[in-house]
């Protein structure tokens, strides 16, 4: 065991919330690019009404600075309760895939962000909840695809309205398995939360008995 443990309900709480609010933006954004095919169709048959292509850009460009903005604070709070609950785990005993510090180092490494940060997650979720950790893979495989998907749609120019579906579909598909990912992201942090409470607790209970053993009463 090492290092000392510290309650990090707190910093688990403000995570989830940010991650609740992350799927709310995403929520908004994919019905935002739902509307967008809508608005093809109409272009297509010319009943666009003036200015409405151009409210939708400035909503598009809105959006996307809210989610950056997000996204921001999100990464922040994330890291924050990754590394408290890292630091809490191997505190107990459990074997983690890597350190306090590294387990958010890993996250800024080309090529080996891809993998490490999955096994991070697993190995800390393994050692804590009993039962499959099959969560943990739903949502690195969302969160994965919808930043691969992401990145392919801002390469979009859409000129036509075959591109303009094209770019709406992307994003939307990006944004739904984004509202995925936060959600499941969101409930494995209170499992693992849960989960590191409930051994400290365990872990707590023999020492509270040893002292209250009548081998320890001072003698009448």
């Amino acid at each position: 065991m090492e290092g000392t443990y510290r309650p990090a309900s707190t910093r688990g709480s403000v995570a989830i919330a940010l991650l609740l609010l992350m799927a709310l933006l995403a929520a908004i954004s994919a019905l935002h690019f739902l509307s967008a095919f809508d608005l093809a169709d109409r272009a297509a048959r010319s009943a666009l009404r003036p200015g409405e292509a151009a409210a939708f850009d400035d909503l598009t460009q809105t959006l996307g600075r809210l989610e950056l903005a997000g996204l921001i604070l999100t990464g922040i709070a994330w890291f924050v309760w990754l590394h408290r609950s890292v630091a809490n785990a191997r505190s107990l005993g459990v074997q983690t895939e890597a350190t306090p510090g590294w387990s958010v180092g890993w996250w800024f490494i080309p090529f080996a962000n891809l993998v490490k940060p999955y096994r991070i997650l697993k190995s800390l979720f393994d050692g804590l909840v009993s039962g499959s950790g099959r969560i943990v893979g739903f949502w690195w495989g969302c969160y994965l695809i919808a930043g691969f998907v992401s990145e392919f749609a801002a390469l979009q120019r859409p000129e036509t309205l075959a591109a303009l579906r094209v770019y709406a579909g992307s994003f939307l598909l990006a944004d739904t398995l984004r509202i995925v990912a936060a959600i499941l992201a969101a409930r494995m942090v209170w499992t693992i939360d849960e989960g590191i409470d409930d051994l400290a607790q365990a872990r707590a209970m023999p020492s509270a008995m040893a002292l209250g053993s009548p081998s320890e009463a001072t003698p009448r």
